[in-house]
């Protein structure tokens, strides 16, 4: 017997996770997508791994710019999570209005996040429907606060 779609959702719901959004340049601005699947790989050198859906519309250009801010979403950016996760419609994606700076890869780095990493495209790898891009920090920074946190399908915050 095989695992279904809805079976393997169901397991993973059961997993707790930080929110994170992956940001690369667009003509208008900036272009975001909410990642969950994304941790530490390396201190030396400093490298972390985010998967990317291949129907999402950051995956090609990550590989084309071979550049990504990866922002830790503070308990106050639901919003921003939102559309980087399309739950306001495919448009949502682009993040207008949204105030960012760039470091030294120039992709966009979001303010007020709980933490961020400019990353040069160090490695990609196939993994079913996603590729997984490996990130090298070329600049990071952190700030106090609370994380966003995504549980059994939805937002959570500390207690």
């Amino acid at each position: 017997m095989s695992v279904t779609k809805e079976a393997f959702k169901q397991t993973m719901s059961c997993w707790a996770s930080g929110i994170t959004v992956v940001t690369i340049k667009h003509e208008d601005g900036l272009l975001a997508m909410t990642a969950s699947s994304f941790t530490s790989l390396s201190a030396e050198p400093p490298l972390i791994l985010v998967a990317v859906n291949k129907n999402a519309r950051i995956h090609s250009k990550i590989a084309e710019q071979k550049a990504f801010g990866v922002m830790i979403l503070s308990s106050t950016q639901e919003e921003i999570s939102n559309g980087g996760a399309g739950f306001r419609g495919p448009e949502g994606s682009f993040l207008p209005g949204i105030s960012f700076r760039q470091e030294i890869t120039g992709a966009p780095i979001l303010d007020d996040c709980l933490a961020w990493m400019d990353c040069s495209l160090d490695a990609s790898y196939e993994a079913g429907d996603h590729t997984i891009y490996v990130g090298k920090l070329e600049a990071t920074g952190s700030f106090q606060g609370e994380p966003l946190l995504w549980y059994s399908r939805g937002y959570r915050k500390l207690t």
